[in-house]
């Protein structure tokens, strides 16, 4: 009976399952990264690290996403600049044609037949040779016969003069004429 108690005291246990085999670990040829790390020999410069941890996470998508969006940028502002050189060459081209119009007309205008005629027709004539003189300039001297010559008027000049009388207020009516 003493059995029976102890049965129904404390359940039987469950036989356990049997472990796996441990397998053997793997060699590694070298170091192991933990003895690497505890000795210090060899890490990677700051910038390596900043790298790995950058493309390692999400954080590079959205770097990739904002330097996609500077290239977007970057060619619309290219292709504005494009189409403004374009319209500048075609207003150079323009103001080229319309310069080479005017020169057509100078050159016409220039003509001196045309002048000759122009002249003719106005009753000028073209002057003997020996009626041609050159004046020679100097100058110093030149302004001193000038300042020489300068004389004051005879006479003052009379700037045609008109009565203007402004027109009086009284408080008085003005008759009308009649008659």
């Amino acid at each position: 009976m003493a059995r029976a108690a102890a049965a129904t005291a404390a359940p039987a246990r469950a036989p356990r399952p049997a472990r796996p085999a441990r397998r053997p670990q793997r060699r590694v040829s070298g170091t192991s990264t933990a003895r690497k790390r505890a000795s210090g020999t060899r890490r990677l410069p700051l910038g390596a690290r900043l790298l790995d941890v950058l493309l390692s996470g999400r954080v590079w998508i959205g770097l990739v996403g904002v330097l996609l969006a500077g290239i977007v940028f970057f060619n619309v502002d290219l292709m504005r600049m494009n189409r403004e050189i374009t319209h500048m060459a075609d207003e150079a081209a323009q103001y080229k044609r319309e310069n080479a119009g005017l020169r057509q007309d100078v050159a016409q205008l220039a003509n001196s037949e045309r002048i000759q005629e122009a002249a003719a027709q106005l009753g000028l004539v073209l002057p003997q040779p020996d009626q041609v003189r050159y004046l020679k300039s100097n100058p110093r001297v030149d302004a001193k016969t000038a300042a020489k010559r300068i004389i004051a008027p005879t006479s003052p000049t009379t700037l045609p003069t008109t009565a203007t009388t402004l027109p009086t207020t009284t408080t008085a009516t003005a008759a009308s004429p009649t008659g």
